[in-house]
């Protein structure tokens, strides 16, 4: 895999999460650059090493840690996001010489949240984005800018295309077999390969 352009993606696996999800990796995407996943929710090693594999083939991690939080009363916090952004800062600092070029933006909901409850993490790329994909946007294309020594697209034509793509999705989708709940549950798999086919037609 071309270690600089993957980006791994760390990400919560719920449904209340899939609005910003999609506008992730079609940000990834259109910016010419590869999303990484995980695609197994095993909890097992297989997961670990995944994992694992993801991170040291790629650049680029963004970690999404706005679920680490409870979000019912009476949750357990959820861990997985902060561990594999430990993985990942642990790479670039002791890892081989191409890990050190490794670079990782920490997204949240609420600005300043994760210095009050985890100090250590001062010092990292970190953006909130309100659990907006609009916001998400901005915040990912102008990070990828800073990181990027060619002219990055702006936000605005992102946003738009992304809202194309979604539309052209539908209209194209529900003229076959998928229904609006399979579209709107479609695995992210799926909804990445048809974004990158749209956009490959799209910047002809």
């Amino acid at each position: 895999m071309p270690f600089e352009t993957n980006v791994f993606i760390n990400f919560p696996f719920d449904n209340e999460y899939k609005p910003l999800l999609k506008a992730l990796v079609f940000t990834i995407h259109y910016l010419d650059l590869k999303p990484i996943l995980s695609e197994t929710l095993s909890s097992g090693n297989i997961r670990v090493n995944q994992i694992k594999g993801h991170i040291r083939n790629s650049k680029y991690g963004i970690h999404d840690l706005s679920r680490s939080q409870p979000m019912l009363l009476g949750e357990f916090p959820r861990f997985n996001m902060p561990y594999e952004l430990g993985l990942d800062v642990g790479a670039a600092e002791y890892g081989i010489r191409r890990l050190k070029s490794k670079r990782a933006l920490i997204l949240d909901t609420e600005r300043y949240h994760y210095q009050r409850v985890l100090s250590d993490i001062a010092g990292q790329d970190i953006e909130n984005h309100n659990d907006n994909p609009h916001t998400l946007i901005i915040k990912v294309r102008n990070w990828i800018s800073t990181q990027s020594a060619v002219t990055v697209i702006g936000p605005t034509e992102i946003w738009t295309a992304f809202n194309q793509f979604n539309s052209d999705l539908v209209s194209n989708l529900s003229s076959t077999a998928y229904t609006m709940d399979d579209i709107e549950q479609m695995p992210i798999g799926d909804y990445i390969k048809f974004a990158n086919d749209w956009i490959k037609s799209f910047k002809k």
